[in-house]
């Protein structure tokens, strides 16, 4: 099976047909897919790709026809579009054509025009596609045999920017690794002057990456590897660890430089491996690698964060049993965000509609503090409030200054901490009102025990005016939480969710993270190690051992829990465990790696406490 990627769509040959599945405005104008029997093409149109209009090829099916102009090319259901840095995909598919088209003449004996006037346009540029009828040709449709390597998967750029000095827009080099249908097919990794006026090289920047001005005086503008970088990403999105700086640094060197581009469609593996991965003690990419398995020895070389931030997301696609971005993302609802040098919308968390979009770049501003001097009698006073919704006449920023001013501490995000929930509207295009994620998040909660307020806009202002008829948890009173009815596991892919290879007590293991947190607040700690033992001898399983190491965070947490109990034979034999199954998988453990110098000081702890 051949899988190619067109502009806006994905052309794929079985040993029968051939499929073209489209997608965004080509299916409205078209439709989703077409299926055509390849036995059915006797010929095809081909014009290249140009600077400023996309190549198409064109396929005769049943018959000859004349080509099509560019004004109707776009909605025919039998012609795939191409951009300027799709020319290898676009040969590869010419090639496996051009052998069906003769395997088909010498079937049939039907008279074709020649393969050279179906094909004026490849003739034209130096740098065009080779003409299919360099392929060798087989004559049996029944001895074909392809001699090219075909993978299927998801298609993206992995992409990092370093910087020369405190500006964003000081680019100074350019990391780009190619994913092609699921594999790394090209990295590329550029130097170049930053734009005018925000050229200068701080030291703190050069000790990170160790590029200096004198490494980038002979090497292209900006301008120049920007054009490169576009010719190489074509329509594929973008994806980054920490978009949000690299994306940015792009749009704002672009606009330094008076440069502008087509919107770019970007991903951040970021904020994937935040919902992914939250065990992780953080999320930087260092130990998103580590974590994952990707090869990482070049840190801040721009080539070496891209190819991680690939791999990354690969790995994550695979987890998820996603064959494309598209896929990825709407399995987890971290839908992509969209750039333009003059605006951008960032990626979004969202599963359903009506749930409120990110409008802006940048993030929101960091909630204020409780302000010093607040009254410590005010009915706000102490609680931890989040606002959600939007409200009438007041902005999120308003509501949070007079908040704080009233003593209560202001969170973006609801949490175990979280008392108090302001909840404002939130309609849907049609003007239905919705619940939005925090709302849901808060009801969760609420379910299993915690003590949080639900308030609308009306009983907030009453509140901050001193009404204290507005009832609010005690902050005293320690609250009862039900760990158990913390399991969630709504987010995880239908596929995944209901294979029993991956459930434990009737959920998707990783519903239990947030249960074994609480047993361990609620200090049930031979609860947590008998379910933290559970979804262990789970995801030891090869099935689910991707890459071949368990996940580390299971073990990592009955680790600590052995270390509060002060059992360092357990805590040695656990993690020991660990590096067994590892090494059943076929998977190499070093010593440097995390469970290996976990297990190190443990095993010291535990010869000091037989001392």
């Amino acid at each position: 099976m051949l899988q190619c990627q067109g502009y806006g769509a994905t052309v794929t040959i079985t040993d029968e047909n051939l499929v073209i599945d489209r997608r965004g405005l080509l299916t409205r104008m078209i439709g989703p897919r077409q299926v055509v029997a390849l036995g059915d093409v006797v010929g095809f149109h081909v014009r290249q790709p140009s600077m400023l209009t996309n190549g198409w090829i064109q396929l005769c099916v049943g018959s000859m026809r004349s080509e099509l102009g560019r004004s109707v090319a776009p909605s025919d259901p039998h012609t795939v579009l191409f951009r300027r840095g799709q020319r290898e995909q676009m040969g590869t598919l010419l090639q496996h054509l051009q052998q069906w088209v003769d395997d088909n003449r010498h079937r049939s004996q039907m008279p074709i025009r020649p393969t050279d006037s179906l094909q004026p346009s490849l003739r034209k540029t130096s740098d065009a596609v080779p003409a299919p009828a360099q392929v060798p040709l087989r004559a049996s449709v029944v001895q074909r045999s392809i001699d090219v390597q075909v993978f299927t998967g998801p298609s993206f750029v992995g992409f990092d920017v370093e910087t020369a000095n405190g500006a964003r827009g000081s680019i100074c080099a350019i990391g780009l690794t190619v994913v092609t249908a699921g594999q790394i097919t090209a990295t590329h990794s550029w130097l170049c002057r930053p734009p005018e006026g925000l050229d200068r090289f701080d030291a703190g920047n050069t000790r990170i990456h160790g590029i200096t001005a004198h490494d980038v005086a002979r090497q292209p503008t900006f301008r120049q590897r920007l054009a490169d970088m576009l010719d190489v990403v074509g329509d594929l999105p973008l994806i980054a660890h920490n978009a949000a700086f690299d994306v940015g640094a792009l749009r704002e060197a672009s606009a330094a430089d008076g440069s502008t581009w087509r919107p770019l469609d970007y991903g951040c593996t970021l904020q994937w491996s935040r919902r992914e991965l939250p065990d992780l003690h953080n999320h930087k990419l260092p130990t998103v690698a580590r974590a994952l398995g990707v090869d990482l020895r070049h840190h801040h070389d721009a080539s070496a964060d891209a190819s991680a931030a690939a791999e990354i997301a690969l790995e994550l696609m695979r987890r998820r049993g996603a064959s494309s971005v598209d896929t990825y993302v709407t399995a987890t609802g971290m839908m992509l965000g969209r750039a333009t040098v003059e605006k951008a919308i960032a990626p979004r968390n969202t599963t359903r509609d009506g749930t409120p979009r990110t409008s802006g770049y940048r993030a929101s501003a960091t909630p204020p503090p409780p302000h010093a001097d607040a009254a410590p009698e005010h009915p706000l006073f102490g609680h931890t409030v989040v606002v959600t919704g939007t409200l009438s006449g007041l902005s999120r920023d308003e509501a949070w200054s007079l908040l704080a001013k009233c003593g209560a501490r202001v969170n973006k995000t609801v949490t175990r901490r979280t008392t108090v929930l302001v909840a404002g509207g939130w309609l849907d295009r049609n003007g239905r009102p919705q619940e939005t994620e925090k709302l849901t998040e808060a009801r969760r909660l609420q379910a299993a025990g915690q003590r949080i307020t639900i308030l609308d806009q009306r009983q907030m202002e009453a509140l901050l005016a001193g009404d204290r008829t507005v009832p609010l948890p005690d902050l005293i009173a320690p609250a009862t939480v039900d760990a158990y009815a913390l399991a969630d596991d709504s987010d995880i892919a239908p596929q995944n969710r209901n294979d029993p290879r991956q459930q434990v007590r009737g959920r998707h293991f990783t519903a239990w993270s947030e249960p074994v947190k609480q047993l361990k607040r609620d200090g049930r700690l031979d609860e947590a190690l008998e379910l933290l033992f559970e979804v262990i001898a789970v995801v030891e399983r090869p099935e689910n051992c991707w890459g071949g190491a368990p996940a580390t965070g299971w073990t990592e947490q009955a680790a600590i829990v052995y270390r509060k109990q002060k059992n360092f034979a357990a805590e040695v034999a656990v993690l020991q465990r660990w590096i067994d199954a590892a090494h059943r998988n076929g998977c190499s453990v070093t010593e440097s790696d995390p469970i290996p110098q976990r297990k190190a000081k443990a095993q010291a702890l535990l010869e000091k406490s037989r001392s």
